[in-house]
């Protein structure tokens, strides 16, 4: 009975382990369209990617360039990210940055 519980404690505390160098990451799935909007970010005008978690949810922009994407325009694609949140970033900077760890699905918009 001891050797469970000092497993279950061990697999706990692992599973709460974060490194230092990535002050809080989660992975997650994402949709990326096929077309980029206008957008400012700052003072600049530019134009974003666009992205939702589900199929049916209404695109959302996304300011900061997606690390690992080859993005090609009238392509979509659903992609395993990982969102890492940094710690005492600058002002003007995003405290989150995407990282592709794998591209899902790639299809031609229709």
């Amino acid at each position: 009975m001891r050797y469970v519980l000092l497993a279950t404690a061990v697999l706990a505390l692992t599973a709460c382990a974060t490194t230092p160098s990535d002050h809080g990451s989660r992975s997650r799935l994402l949709y990326i369209a096929g077309s980029k909007v206008p957008c400012t970010n700052g003072v600049m005008k530019t134009e974003c990617l666009q992205y939702r978690e589900t199929p049916t949810q209404a695109w959302q922009i996304n300011y900061a360039p997606i690390e690992g994407l080859d993005w090609k325009a009238g392509n979509e694609y659903l992609v395993k990210i990982t969102e890492v949140h940094a710690k005492d970033v600058p002002a003007d900077a995003s405290p989150v940055t995407w990282h592709v760890d794998k591209i899902v699905e790639q299809h031609p918009v229709q």
